[in-house]
């Protein structure tokens, strides 16, 4: 069953070649193709982009959430949302996030031969109350995974679920500002608060590629939110205290992580919110989200450049 306010449904990134960039991600993952096809118009339209574009739905097969839409204008390929960022740099949708189910070392392996690279090893480091592994990892058409494995305590809630990876289950946004991105979550969309925490580097081992002689002196704000308080199609943002480049220009047709899709109730009474809460909102539009059904939608946009879709099912 789709997921109706509780959280994103499915990560929608722009690529060079979206049939093969799904081959690749799914030999990687263990995933499996749930649709392919042409574009809607009017999907596009809410980026205020033209088609003829195509696109591959993937997701973790036991799964009916938590999927990654690829798509892949027909026209020359633009260039990267954030070319050239590093991690600190804010703007835009940084990554989305994959627990490792068995082992993260495989999974980053399998990942580096379909053409990604990490901007350090795989780090173990603590995060609130979890200790767990992680690395992140970068294609060439601007698409950051970041691959978690949770050491203690043990992970719950994935019991009946196989393969090496999870479904999509968070996705990072880098801010300039973190009391004004997490107001915009909290009190206008009404969001709840999954975890909040200060991330520390003492010893200077991190996985987002910060110097390491610098990095136990960069201080980050994290903080991760759903609309029922899970963490699972959660929405996290950090802000370091180092600054960093503006990336928040970023839009579609470039290639990256172009928006995330979540499924509400009442999609008027979302963008209003959104849009009270400082955001750019789009004209309402209604288009076949397949393999769904049709949806009456509209689209959000940060103050920091990331793209937020509302669809009702019809």
């Amino acid at each position: 069953m789709i997921a109706q306010d509780n959280g994103f449904q499915e990560a929608v990134g722009i690529v060079a070649d979206a049939g093969s960039a799904a081959a690749h991600l799914c030999k990687a993952l263990g995933y499996a193709v749930k649709h392919r096809g042409a574009v809607p118009s009017a999907a596009m339209a809410l980026w205020q982009c033209q088609g003829p574009a195509q696109d591959v739905l993937i997701g973790h097969p036991g799964s009916e959430r938590g999927d990654i839409r690829l798509i892949s204008f027909n026209d020359q390929p633009g260039g990267r949302m954030r070319d050239g960022a590093q991690a600190w740099d804010h703007g835009g949708i940084f990554d989305i996030n994959i627990r490792a189910l068995e082992g993260i070392e495989p999974l980053h392996h399998a990942l580096g031969l379909a053409g990604f690279l990490s901007p350090a090893p795989i780090t173990d480091w603590q995060f609130g109350p979890l200790f767990v592994r992680e690395v992140i990892e970068n294609n060439a058409d601007g698409l950051g995974i970041a691959l978690m494995e949770r050491i203690s305590p043990p992970l719950v809630g994935y019991e009946g679920t196989t393969g090496p990876a999870s479904w999509v289950f968070n996705s990072t946004q880098v801010v300039a500002d973190f009391t004004a991105a997490r107001a915009f979550y909290v009190d206008a969309l009404g969001w709840k608060v999954v975890q909040e925490s200060e991330l520390l580097h003492k010893d200077g081992r991190n996985c987002m590629g910060l110097p390491f002689g610098l990095a136990p002196g960069i201080k980050a704000r994290v903080g991760i939110f759903q609309a029922q308080g899970r963490m699972e199609g959660s929405v996290e943002i950090i802000a370091f205290d180092c600054g960093g480049i503006d990336f928040s220009a970023g839009a579609p047709p470039d290639r990256g992580w172009a928006a995330l899709r979540f499924v509400v109730h009442d999609v008027a009474e979302n963008l209003a919110r959104a849009e009270a809460g400082g955001c750019l909102v789009s004209a309402l539009t209604e288009y076949d989200w397949q393999p769904h059904g049709r949806v009456r939608a509209g689209m959000a946009l940060t103050p920091w450049g990331a793209r937020l879709e509302a669809l009702q099912l019809l």
